[in-house]
């Protein structure tokens, strides 16, 4: 029997997921959740989701600056996996899921970081001394849609890039990433909001507060064209007494890697709830052989 799964909002992340349901002979999608009309036949409005009981599991595909949070509550009656990526929310998050749903299965920040490259971290951290995540060049979904959420921002989209050789510096000894990285933030404004919209960006906590940002006022169609760029790289270094070792991921697109972690995931689900999980879980909570092809063993 195949499993019923509905997309909740429809970004590049909802459009990815939606791609990967529809090509995998083990899943159905049963409906695509949006604020925004969609001229889809699967769409269903948002503020009706309560009401859903005819598909087995939720995707989230909505912005972890705020909505994953707000929305929550009225996510309690189904099982759920998203990618919620604010690494310093996730202890937070993962705490208001299990009280909001304990009885359900939440899986959170299953994506490829946070995600793929913490179980890199874990994996060659055990013997390191230092452990240090290098991201970019390539555009931050989860910081484009927190800049996004400004007043007075029309459309935006952010770079995250590398500040020189980190690899250097890092084995030089240099590990904090605020001196490791740069914020760059393409903005289509309204006018008399730009100075305004720059303060709140560089403020903003956990996002741009303690990084290098610049931000360049451009217009709707520039940021358009910019969004095309969907490429991303991450990197883990580590290194302790006698060794060194480093992960690497290249992405064509973001979003549809995004998306087939999370797939991969929700199709763990059944045998999850076989098994007697439930709650909040993170990808450490979750043994790989729920996942993973055992042949690689």
């Amino acid at each position: 029997m195949k499993l019923k799964l509905a997309v909740i909002g429809y970004g590049n992340l909802g459009k990815s997921l939606e791609k990967e349901i529809e090509k995998n002979n083990g899943t159905e999608l049963a409906a695509i959740y949006s604020r925004r009309y969609l001229d889809n036949p699967k769409y269903r409005p948002l503020n009706e989701i309560e009401k859903a009981d005819d598909f087995d599991a939720a995707l989230i595909a909505l912005g972890s600056y705020g909505d994953v949070m707000n929305y929550a509550e009225k996510f309690k009656n189904f099982d759920t996996v998203d990618s919620f990526d604010t690494h310093a929310e996730i202890s937070k998050y993962k705490s208001n899921l299990e009280a909001i749903k304990p009885d359900r299965i939440s899986i959170i920040s299953t994506g490829w970081d946070p995600g793929l490259l913490s179980l890199a971290r874990a994996a060659l951290g055990t013997a390191a001394d230092e452990i240090t995540t290098v991201w970019g060049k390539g555009i931050s979904q989860g910081h484009s849609n927190a800049v996004r959420t400004l007043d007075g921002v029309l459309d935006a989209v952010q770079f995250t890039l590398p500040n020189g050789d980190c690899e250097k510096k890092i084995r030089a000894g240099i590990t904090d990433g605020a001196k490791l990285h740069k914020r760059l933030c393409y903005v289509a404004a309204i006018e008399s909001d730009k100075e305004k919209i720059e303060r709140e960006i560089k403020s903003m906590p956990h996002y741009f507060d303690e990084y290098e940002t610049e931000v360049r006022f451009v217009t709707p169609q520039e940021v358009r064209e910019l969004k095309k760029q969907t490429s991303h790289i991450g990197q883990v270094f580590t290194s302790g007494d006698g060794f060194t070792a480093k992960a690497r991921i290249d992405l064509d697109c973001n979003a549809d890697f995004t998306a087939k972690i999370m797939l991969r995931y929700a199709l763990a689900l059944p045998r999850l709830k076989a098994d007697g999980y439930k709650g909040a879980l993170d990808v450490f909570d979750i043994p790989l052989r729920y996942i993973a092809d055992k042949k690689l063993i």
